[in-house]
């Protein structure tokens, strides 16, 4: 077996000379013994601690001993085509399998591998954000069935919600029309006596809080009652037969409560007799027809007519 300068006392060095110089303990170990298997005796040393530290073998690479008189024949042997295909594969299959060298970019290495995966993490929320963009365009129309018929239906445009439709009847025909812009109702529709045709119009402000509202209550498709909203409460009402130019009857409200019935309005925006009214509804005041008083009242006292 061979010997190694680490473990007990090497042959007289003086008398030896080295024939080959190995870049691994296992190269330097395999031609050892196939020079000791021919009779030749041979020892290794190597710079590296007895084999603790091998990479310390780098500078000086690890030796091969054999006494003077053995050197011809031990290098002659170790040149052999056989032997030098052996030796120089094991000297690749030890230089892939040997341990990296410390690196002094190692911190680089990780800063790289931290911002790949910061990278692939943004990367994969911009791709997923994408994805779902590309999803909501165009238009598409959700649906809710009651009955197990489809009685609402929500239509997106681009991911914009531009349409609400109820069929509050069931008859399989739509008859409410909501329609939206940025987000909030700006007017609607609604067949009240469900014949297919609107009977029933709402026009919104931008804020949604001030409305017109325009209703056919003879259901011939000519608005007769109009309807002025602000705030959410009902301001004025005038009544249009069948889309007259005049008003022939006005109710004017305060707080959502009516306070004041204007009648027998003309062509010329002139009415006949106005009537106000207290907040319970019970007239409190009126100016009859033909009176020259154009801005009092008379006051209804109890009893009187």
């Amino acid at each position: 077996m061979a010997s190694d300068s680490s473990a007990g006392n090497p042959p007289d060095e003086a008398k030896a000379i080295v024939v080959h110089i190995f870049t691994s303990r296992e190269s330097a170990a395999l031609a050892a013994a196939n020079l000791e298997a021919r009779g030749i005796a041979c020892w290794i040393t190597a710079d590296d601690c007895g084999g603790m530290y091998p990479s310390l073998t780098a500078p000086g690479g690890v030796r091969l001993h054999v006494r003077a008189s053995d050197a011809e024949a031990a290098m002659a042997l170790l040149k052999t085509p056989a032997s030098a295909a052996e030796l120089n594969q094991i000297e690749v299959d030890a230089a892939a399998s040997a341990p990296p060298e410390p690196d002094s970019q190692e911190p680089l290495a990780q800063g790289q591998i931290l911002f790949g995966i910061i990278f692939g993490a943004i990367l994969g929320v911009i791709l997923c954000l994408l994805y779902q963009w590309a999803d909501e365009l165009g238009t598409k129309t959700y649906y809710h069935h009651r009955a197990g018929k489809r009685d609402e239906a929500w239509v997106y445009r681009d991911g914009r919600l531009v349409e609400f439709l109820q069929d509050r009847n069931l008859d399989g025909l739509w008859d409410h029309w909501a329609h939206y812009k940025n987000g909030r109702v700006a007017r609607s529709e609604s067949d009240n006596n469900f014949d297919g045709k609107p009977d029933e119009w709402w026009t919104y402000s931008d804020d949604g809080r001030d409305a017109l509202q325009k209703e056919d209550t003879d259901f011939n498709g000519v608005p007769d009652v109009f309807c002025t909203y602000k705030q959410h409460i009902i301001q004025q009402l005038e009544l249009k037969p069948n889309g007259s130019k005049y008003t022939t009857v006005r109710e004017i409200f305060k707080d959502g409560v009516i306070t004041e019935i204007d009648r027998g309005g003309d062509s010329n925006g002139n009415f006949k007799e106005f009537v106000r009214y207290d907040p319970f509804f019970n007239p409190i005041g009126t100016k009859p027809i033909n009176t020259n008083i154009s801005t009092e009242f008379y006051l209804l006292l109890p009893g009187s007519k």
